[in-house]
């Protein structure tokens, strides 16, 4: 083979050059962008807020990957919801969110009867059953989708089975089975408030459990649903139980995606535009930091198919301050201050100092520039969530001064 490696040589030593290849510099790298970005319920603004309307229009998915706890990322959705609708022929928009597609459903009811302030003495004494609604700014995101453009694509979370025993207690005439879901609420509710999570329902039910509870709904599509989506999430919980992390991700996500699939098929022939607010992993391009393609990796694709785009937006701050969940003995949250492990050290592979950032407010960097910047080695050395950020979403929104999330508890 050494003689073909020599021939091809000196067949591209004397191939005329690309015309003009001397006279022409390679062009320049993008400006790194800083832009200042505001956001509220009547939509963007700001340099930064003029940027991202500009992509609205060739958008048909929008999705805002975050790091969980802040008012930033709602209130973000809320103005991005705002203009996207404010669009001259704008069609139907919808809001998928990290719940259960049970649980969200019940919730958006609660929301559309007795609006967001009713939301949080519904959950009362039930915080584990949709963290991811369980904050005012959440809910007053999907107040404006709710119930009909309000999707939930997610598993059944833990302190789910609070809310949906109750449903099918409430739904069947039975005794035996009222007493049967009564006697699996009430060791729920205890095992997670001692924090004994190895003893929840959806750690501990069984197949021949949910057969049991298949048989008892047999004549009933929506209650046979609802066990279903209990059994499904059993499932993904008990392998992360068991170990089986890689395998708990996989399922988790083919579980997602075949709920936003069906709920987009609902749609069809249109091709709605929709708003996705999830964790980073969840939305970002490519292999995700827990080795799996996501649902973010979906988006492009079903977008280009109707001629549109997904536009991926990381919200992840730099400092101020988170709310975390920390169950106590009275509290089921607190507020602390936020340590950020995946900006800042994109900023400092970039040679951009944070403090050049403002003290207070957000803005927006467009992450192609920063993408070949930090090209090959940079690249390659960024911790792994610095590095799924910068390649798998379009912008970041980033403030050193975020605000914690409001929990209904604190209000």
């Amino acid at each position: 083979m050494v003689w073909k490696t020599r021939v091809a040589a000196a067949l591209l030593a004397v191939l005329p050059a690309p015309a003009q290849a001397a006279d022409t510099p390679p062009t320049p790298a993008a400006t790194v962008e800083i832009l200042p970005i505001a956001f509220g319920p009547e939509g963007l603004s700001g340099p930064g807020g003029e940027r991202l309307r500009a992509e609205l229009p060739t958008t048909q998915f929008i999705a805002i990957g975050e790091d969980h706890g802040f008012a930033g990322s709602p209130e973000l959705g809320m103005a991005l919801a705002h203009d996207a609708a404010a669009l001259p022929g704008a069609g139907e928009m919808f809001h998928a969110v990290e719940v259960g597609p049970i649980s969200t459903r019940l919730a958006a009811y609660e929301i559309r009867d007795k609006g967001v302030d009713g939301l949080g003495p519904w959950l009362k004494g039930r915080p584990w059953a949709m963290p991811f609604l369980s904050n005012v700014e959440d809910a007053r995101l999907a107040e404006r989708f709710a119930p009909r453009h309000l999707w939930g694509i997610d598993q059944e979370f833990v302190g789910a089975p609070a809310i949906l025993l109750d449903l099918l207690a409430e739904r069947t005439p039975d005794r035996a089975t009222k007493d049967l879901l009564a006697k699996w609420r009430d060791a729920d509710k205890a095992a997670l408030g001692a924090g004994k999570f190895d003893q929840i329902m959806l750690q501990k039910a069984t197949a021949a459990d949910f057969a049991d509870l298949r048989k008892r709904y047999k004549d009933s599509v929506e209650l046979t649903a609802v066990v279903e989506a209990l059994e499904k999430s059993a499932e993904i919980y008990q392998l992360n139980d068991s170990g089986r992390y890689l395998e708990n991700n996989e399922v988790r996500a083919a579980l997602m995606q075949s709920y936003f699939l069906r709920a987009l098929a609902g749609e069809k022939p249109a091709a709605p535009t929709v708003l996705l607010k999830m964790g980073l992993n969840h939305l970002g391009r490519g292999t995700t930091p827990t080795s799996i393609y996501d649902l973010g990796s979906l988006l492009p694709g079903l977008a280009a198919a109707n001629g549109k785009k997904s536009l991926h937006i990381a919200y992840l701050p730099l400092g101020g301050s988170v709310r975390n969940i920390k169950p106590g003995a009275a509290t089921f949250t607190e507020v602390a201050p936020y340590k950020d492990e995946t900006v800042g050290p994109i900023l400092a592979a970039a040679g951009i100092a944070p403090d050049s950032l403002p003290a207070t407010g957000h803005v927006l960097i467009p992450l192609t520039p920063l993408r070949h910047k930090l090209q090959g080695k940079a690249m390659r050395e960024l911790p792994v969530y610095s590095r799924f950020a910068l390649l798998g979403f379009d912008y970041l929104v980033t403030t050193r001064d975020a605000k914690a999330a409001t929990h209904f508890e604190a209000r």
